[in-house]
C-alpha cells in the first residue's frame, strides 16, 4: 500500500511541475503526453506572461481579473518529442456582449522548439457585475495527447476568468522635461494606466489642458495596454541662451478614471549657462560604489506644531542623473567594464537627485517625511518622494572646483495620502554650495513649495545638506518662519 500511494505521489508531482515546459529529454517514454492551461501569477496576484515562472506556484484554474489590461493566457503542451505541428481548439462560453472583448487566436499551435501557445483576451468595454468568461480545451489534433494534466485534482482543462470591480487610474510618467530649444526638437512622455483603459474612452482633444509660453504640436505617437505616449515637436526656436522658456501641460479631469500620480508636465528651456565640466561639483554629493549612499541635512522646521522652530536632521539617497551621451553636461561615469561604447553610462556634471535604490520604495527629499504625516511611500501612488533631478549645481565664474550657487529644479511632485487622496506641490529654490574640507561639502538654500490647499498658496523652508557626517550643527534662525506638519 505505501508503495502505490509513494507511486501515486510520485507522478503527481510529476505532473504539476511541468509549469516551465521543459520536460524534452527527462521525459520517460511510458507518460502520456498532456495539454493545458498554463496560467501562473506572482504574489502580488498579477499574471506572468510566458516564459516567466515562480517557483512552488501552480496553474490556476480560476482568476479574479480586476484589471482593463489585455491578459494573456499560455496554453502548455509537455512533451517537445514531436516532429509536426500539433493544433489545438478551444471553446469560451460567457455572458459578455461579443463586442465587449476580443480573443485571439481562433486555433492554438504547438512545435517542438515552441511548446507554449498564448491566447490574448483584450476587453473593449467596461462589464457589468458577476461577469466570467470559461476557457476549455476541447480538441488536439494528435489524439494519442490527453486534454488536461495526468491527474483529477489539477486537470487545468478549464480556465474561467471571473470579473471583478475595476478601478481605472491614470497619471503622467515625469513632471519635467529639459529642451535644448531647438526647431523640431521632439521629445516625449506617457500618460499611464496601471490597471489598463477602454481605448473609446480616450480622447486626446479633452485629456490635456495647456498653459503655453512656446509654440509646439503634441500628437499621439504610441498606443500600449497600458500607456498611451505622446510626441511633443517644437514649432519655434528657443535659442536665447539668456531667457528661460516654459509651457505646463496638465491632465484633465477624465469620466471614470482617478488620477494617481503626476497630472502636471513642465516643458523647460532653462537659461544656458557657462560652466566647465571638469568642475563635476555633482560628483561630491553621491557614490555609485554605494547603491545606499546618504546625503544628510538640517532643516529649519517645526515638526511638533507647538510654534517652537528647530534645526531637525534628516538623510535622503542621493544619485547622480544619468543622461544621454550627446547632452552637453554629460560626463562618462561608467563604461561597464567593457570597449563597447553603446553601455557606457552617463552622468549630468551639474545635477543630482534623491531616488530610493529599492524597487517601489521612496526615500525623503528635503525632508518631507517631517513636512507630512499620513503621507503613502510607496512609489506608485507618491511619485514625488523620488525626485529623479532635484539640485543643480552652477561653479563660481564657471569654473570654481570650491564653490558656487544650487538652484532646486522647478517641477511638480505628487505626493498621496494612505487615503489615496493626491496632492500635487510646486518646488523651486536657491542657495549656495561650498566645500568645508577635504571630505565634506555643504549645500545651504531656501525651498520655497506651493500648493494652495494645504498653505494657501507658498512656504519657504532653509536647509543645510552635507555629502558626509561630521558637519557642525548650524546656529538659529531667529524670527524665520518655518513650515509645521501638515496631515494629508
Amino acid at each position: 500500500m505505501k508503495a502505490i500511494n509513494y507511486l501515486y505521489f510520485t507522478l503527481l508531482c510529476f505532473s504539476l511541475s511541468c509549469t516551465n515546459d521543459d520536460v524534452s529529454n527527462q521525459e520517460p517514454k511510458e507518460f502520456t503526453p498532456f495539454l493545458r492551461f498554463n496560467f501562473l501569477v506572482n504574489s502580488n496576484n498579477e499574471p506572468l506572461v510566458y516564459p516567466q515562472v515562480v517557483a512552488n506556484r501552480l496553474p490556476l484554474s480560476t482568476y479574479d481579473n480586476t484589471s482593463l489590461k489585455t491578459l494573456k493566457i499560455p496554453v502548455a503542451l509537455s512533451s517537445q518529442n514531436y516532429a509536426e505541428t500539433v493544433s489545438a481548439q478551444y471553446s469560451l462560453q460567457t455572458g459578455l456582449a461579443q463586442t465587449a472583448y476580443t480573443v485571439t487566436p481562433e486555433r492554438l499551435t504547438f512545435t517542438a522548439s515552441q511548446p507554449t501557445d498564448t491566447i490574448y483576451l483584450s476587453f473593449n468595454e467596461r462589464w457589468g457585475s458577476q461577469k466570467s468568461l470559461v476557457f476549455e480545451l476541447t480538441e488536439v489534433s494528435d489524439p494519442a495527447i490527453q486534454l488536461g494534466n495526468l491527474n483529477d485534482a489539477y486537470p487545468n482543462k478549464r480556465l474561467e476568468i471571473k470579473l471583478g470591480e475595476v478601478t481605472t487610474t491614470y497619471r503622467l510618467n515625469t513632471s519635467r522635461i529639459d529642451l535644448t530649444g531647438q526647431l523640431g526638437e521632439e521629445v516625449t512622455f506617457r500618460v499611464e494606466f496601471p490597471s489598463g483603459f477602454i481605448a473609446s474612452e480616450i480622447d486626446d482633444d479633452s485629456l490635456f489642458s495647456f498653459l503655453d509660453g512656446f509654440d509646439y504640436t503634441l500628437e499621439r505617437s504610441e498606443i500600449a495596454i497600458d500607456f498611451i505616449e505622446y510626441t511633443v515637436t517644437l514649432n519655434e526656436s528657443l535659442a536665447n541662451d539668456d531667457v528661460k522658456f516654459q509651457s505646463i501641460v496638465s491632465l484633465a479631469a477624465l469620466e471614470n478614471y482617478q488620477l494617481s500620480g503626476n497630472s502636471n508636465l513642465l516643458l523647460i528651456k532653462p537659461i544656458k549657462a557657462e560652466r566647465d565640466l571638469t568642475t563635476n561639483p555633482a560628483s561630491n554629493f553621491y557614490d555609485t560604489s554605494n547603491p545606499f549612499y546618504l546625503a544628510r541635512g538640517e532643516n529649519w522646521i517645526d515638526h511638533d506644531n507647538d510654534g517652537e522652530c528647530t534645526w531637525r536632521s534628516w538623510t535622503a539617497f542621493a544619485v547622480p542623473v544619468i543622461v544621454d551621451a550627446t547632452n552637453p553636461n554629460a560626463i562618462l561615469g561608467s563604461d561597464n567594464g567593457t570597449p563597447d561604447p553603446a553601455d557606457d553610462i552617463y552622468y549630468d556634471a551639474y545635477k543630482i537627485g534623491f531616488v530610493s535604490p529599492l524597487d517601489g520604495r521612496t526615500t525623503n527629499p528635503f525632508n518631507f517625511a517631517r513636512w507630512f504625516d499620513n503621507e503613502a511611500t510607496n512609489a506608485d501612488v507618491s511619485p514625488g518622494l523620488n525626485i529623479e533631478a532635484a539640485i543643480e549645481f552652477f561653479p563660481e565664474d564657471g569654473t570654481s572646483t570650491t564653490q558656487g550657487t544650487v538652484a532646486v529644479i522647478p517641477q511638480f511632485l505628487a505626493i498621496s495620502s494612505r487615503d489615496e487622496k493626491l496632492y500635487e506641490f510646486a518646488i523651486s529654490g536657491s542657495g549656495t554650495y561650498r566645500q568645508v574640507t577635504d571630505d565634506l561639502w555643504e549645500i545651504k538654500l531656501e525651498l520655497r513649495v506651493k500648493n494652495d490647499e494645504l498653505y494657501g498658496g507658498t512656504v519657504t523652508s532653509e536647509y543645510f545638506i552635507y555629502s558626509d557626517r561630521g558637519y557642525e550643527d548650524p546656529a538659529d534662525l531667529p524670527g524665520n518662519s518655518c513650515v509645521n506638519e501638515k496631515t494629508l
